[in-house]
């Protein structure tokens, strides 16, 4: 079961700490609220002839957390690296929207809300050091608990991104692909094997490039675990889609050789992280930004710059799932004075319009999908953004944008030489089935540099 929605439809996620989760939905919320009491005068109209939607419509297809396996904080219990609290099982709980399940059959417990909400998991490995334990067996006890929880999540679909970024040259795992794609294999094998069937169709496994430059002689192949281990596609699009955007951090073409990779593998697409660098407005921009638009006519417009660019690239490619990072980057201090910039979408009220317009009323060709969408994902006739329960035959969606991903940059550890037993990489074919401060640190922070 790959999950692919239908065609000219797109999951809509929203990350990536449990502030910037909650403010995205009840911003829109809000909005929503005061478009109504604008388009009836004063407000008093009836609310079932005027259609007033409730807040669970404005719940997006998932929310985006990070944990490292190492640790897996910030899933069964809350964290914070300076970055926002991350707290998978605390976004489910945001807006519950099932009720108590008293089936004692019930795999995630007596009682236990089932959620129609899914999560979608960046897992960190620590680069080729990580990859190299995971493979030998001594992060055995760590799987074992990953997948209990994958097992136990409340998440009506898990997409757990193995190894995040992995060609991105500072994370570590360009200096051992192949063991990186040991350990992706171990995990994947791992999962299929212990979860349950009913775990199993609710997992899926995404291998995640940063579509930028990678490390000298590397490309995709290097670092492709194979079609049988990769559910999913997915990629980075943070400031490839401007012109100004250097070389390091990536052009349109990278976005586009890893689009077209996943084409040629058959694979649905996720746009894993996003956010338009420096801000909405642009306020953190880097000097050579600023040199840039200084110099160069170029459209100013909040939307189109960064926003517009990205749904051509969706729809382009037709692609299944975006996750937009809604946050004020400068408030937390991981991330204060990195260049990220305020990209709440509230913040600014064209893109706040220009979004209800496109996305939450779906006023275009593509469709973007709600909570309850992923229940029956793949399925035809899911529900779009800004659809009530009763328009969407119970499965309560809407589309929300997330663009939640960390740019989490490890420090680069040199791989030791190991022996690594033939059957590791190919012995699970049949079946289908704590990282510090400074390795977080974005390697956007040399923007200026």
């Amino acid at each position: 079961m790959s999950c692919r929605p239908p065609t000219n439809s797109t999951y809509l996620v929203i990350g990536q700490d449990l502030f910037s989760i909650s403010e995205y939905v009840t911003s829109q919320y809000n909005y929503s609220l005061h478009q109504h009491m604008n388009s009836t005068g004063n407000g008093t109209a009836n609310v079932v002839d005027e259609g007033v939607q409730s807040i669970s419509s404005f719940v997006p297809s998932a929310f985006m957390v990070y944990t490292d396996l190492e640790t897996l904080k910030g899933l069964w219990e809350p964290t914070d690296y300076g970055s926002g609290v991350e707290y998978a099982d605390g976004a489910l709980d945001l807006f519950p929207s099932s009720p108590p399940n008293n089936n004692q059959n019930n795999p995630h417990g007596n009682n236990a809300r089932s959620s129609s909400t899914g999560i979608q998991i960046g897992l960190w490995l620590s680069g080729a050091r990580g990859c190299t334990s995971i493979a030998m067996g001594e992060m055995d006890g760590k799987i074992e608990l990953l997948v209990a929880y994958l097992e136990r999540t409340r998440a009506s679909k898990i997409f757990l991104r193995l190894g995040y970024e992995f060609d991105n040259p500072s994370f570590g795992y360009s200096e051992d692909p192949a063991m990186y794609i040991l350990a992706f294999r171990k995990i994947v094998a791992d999962c299929r094997r212990k979860l349950s069937e009913e775990a199993r169709g609710r997992v899926l496994f995404v291998w995640h490039s940063w579509a930028a430059p990678m490390a000298e002689s590397l490309t995709l192949d290097s670092f492709y675990p194979g079609d049988e281990f990769v559910d999913w596609i997915g990629v980075s699009i943070f400031q490839q889609v401007f012109p100004w955007s250097p070389y390091w951090g990536g052009k349109m073409e990278d976005v586009e050789r890893v689009l077209d990779f996943a084409h040629e593998h058959d694979k649905p697409t996720i746009i894993a992280e996003s956010t338009p660098f420096g801000g909405i407005e642009l306020k953190e921009a880097s000097d050579d930004t600023k040199a840039f638009l200084a110099n160069n006519e170029y459209d100013h417009d909040d939307w189109d710059r960064w926003f517009g660019k990205v749904l051509d690239v969706i729809d382009r490619y037709d692609v299944s799932m975006w996750c937009y990072i809604n946050c004020d980057w400068e408030s937390q201090p991981m991330w204060h004075n990195i260049g990220f910039g305020e990209t709440r979408l509230s913040s600014n009220p064209n893109v706040m319009s220009q979004w209800h317009e496109r996305i939450i009323k779906n006023k275009n060709e593509r469709r973007f999908l709600a909570s309850g969408s992923l229940e029956t994902c793949g399925t035809p006739g899911t529900m779009h953004l800004g659809e009530t329960n009763n328009e969407a035959n119970g499965k309560g969606a809407f589309g929300l944008p997330s663009f939640f991903s960390f740019i989490l940059v490890p420090f680069v550890v040199a791989s030791g030489a190991f022996f690594v037993p033939y059957f590791i990489l190919g012995g699970h074919k049949t079946k289908r089935g704590q990282s510090s401060d400074k390795e977080r640190k974005p390697l956007l922070s040399n923007m200026d540099e």
